[in-house]
């Protein structure tokens, strides 16, 4: 029977502490994430996205997904911001997991003349049958304030995405 020396526990130990401790904060600061007030539905088959019961100031805010929402697949994105917005400084979506931890992917945008926003987005592929996705705007108004709104979607894993 080999005796651990107390360099080796106190290795095993560190190593220990730090696996969960450096767990336990991502769980913590991924899991207790609320959402923003303003939070809408996105079609996957349509790829629209809307806000349902907004703050006034949100009305007409809506993301198009060009031929719905696929994974593992470059979509070019379309967001139109209601005419309130029509003098945004920056806008960027942020992509991440409800209820499991996959990264946290950024997307800014480009204007374009007509008060709309693009880029191409990838939603990653999931290895559990369903995955919760929060897709948030994160946008600089024209003077200078942080708003932000969600749009909640699940999406399902069919071995043909692979």
């Amino acid at each position: 029977m080999k005796f651990f020396s107390k360099v080796e526990l106190l290795f095993y130990a560190g190593a220990f502490v730090s696996v969960f401790g450096v767990a336990a904060i991502v769980k913590m600061i991924h899991s207790e994430d609320p959402l923003p007030e303003a939070l809408g539905p996105c079609n996957l088959d349509t790829g629209a996205c809307y806000l349902q019961e907004t703050p006034k100031r949100f009305n007409g805010a809506t993301i198009q997904f060009e031929d719905g929402i696929r994974l593992n697949r470059r979509i070019n994105t379309t967001l139109e911001l209601p005419k309130a917005f029509q003098n945004a400084q920056a806008v960027k979506l942020v992509l991440e997991g409800r209820d499991m931890y996959l990264g946290v992917y950024e997307y800014p945008l480009r204007k374009l003349p007509d008060n709309t926003w693009q880029n191409q987005v990838v939603v990653p592929l999931c290895t559990d049958e369903r995955m919760q996705w929060v897709l948030k705007v994160q946008m600089v108004d024209a003077m200078g304030r942080d708003q932000e709104w969600a749009y909640l979607f699940d999406i399902e894993n069919p071995n043909e995405a692979l």
